[in-house]
């Protein structure tokens, strides 16, 4: 296998594709970050660098940049007046206390899959982007401070 890609083929783990930006410079830099640390812990993983079982310190970094984007967003929308900020800050909150669950899982020693966790983030951001940041694009374009 390709280093960084499945099935030995071209497509790496998480491939990021301009459709996905939402046209919020900051935002779609932070959301290209989170991808490239995705896609190197998932090569990382396929190289035996890490494992199931010493993960957790590198999952850290990525939830700690996960954190950072949603401090970002929430910011925004905060200074929009956006009126599903609740909602869509719950939807972080819970992204981020399903991923350190794992990492004190993996702290605990008891049974977790790294490559399931990646997928879990990967689809998670991809679904998040076009429901919710989608939602939120419209009002932020129109505020200055967002682009």
């Amino acid at each position: 296998m390709l280093s960084g890609y499945i099935c030995g083929g071209s497509m790496p783990f998480f491939a990021w594709q301009d459709k996905y930006d939402i046209k919020i410079s900051s935002l779609d830099e932070q959301h290209r970050g989170i991808a490239g640390m995705i896609n190197n812990l998932y090569d990382s993983l396929e190289r035996g660098v890490y494992t199931d079982e010493n993960v957790g310190s590198v999952l850290i970094p990525i939830v700690e940049c996960l954190k950072y984007h949603f401090q970002t967003e929430e910011k925004m929308m905060m200074e929009s007046n956006y009126e599903e900020y609740h909602y869509h800050k719950s939807t972080h909150d819970r992204l981020t206390d399903e991923v350190m669950l794992s990492v004190i899982k993996i702290k605990k020693n008891e049974q977790v899959n790294a490559r399931e966790i990646l997928v879990v983030i990967r689809d998670w951001l991809l679904n998040h982007i076009e429901e919710e940041d989608r939602k939120l694009t419209a009002v932020l374009n129109q505020s200055p401070q967002a682009k």
